[in-house]
Formats: structure tokens, C-alpha cells, sequence
């Protein structure tokens, strides 16, 4: 029984884009970072909106 071992053009065809999993991953990581800097940040970009429109 011959085993089919890989071509270099099938690698290639293989490895020719991101696939979806790749793209939700990044999404997820950048939703995830973006969860973390609202945390940290909302409450002080919260008070300096008050505070400008306090002296308008």
C-alpha cells in the first residue's frame, strides 16, 4: 500500500490563506483587549466628558 505524501504544490495550496478559525481567534483577541482598556479607562473617560461639558 503506497502512502500519498504531500506535494510542494499542495502545501502550498493548503497554506494559501488565514482560515475562519484564525479570524475568529483574532477577532476574539481583539474583542478581549478591548473589553480590558473600556474597564480600565471608562470610568475616567466618563468623569473628563462630565467635566467638559460641565464648562462648555
Amino acid at each position: 500500500m503506497k502512502i500519498a505524501r504531500p506535494t510542494p504544490a499542495r502545501l502550498r495550496l493548503r497554506a494559501r490563506g488565514a482560515s475562519m478559525v484564525e479570524y475568529a481567534l483574532l477577532l476574539v483577541a481583539i474583542l478581549l483587549l478591548a473589553a480590558g482598556a473600556y474597564k480600565a479607562l471608562g470610568p475616567k473617560v466618563g468623569t473628563a466628558a462630565t467635566n467638559a461639558g460641565g464648562q462648555l
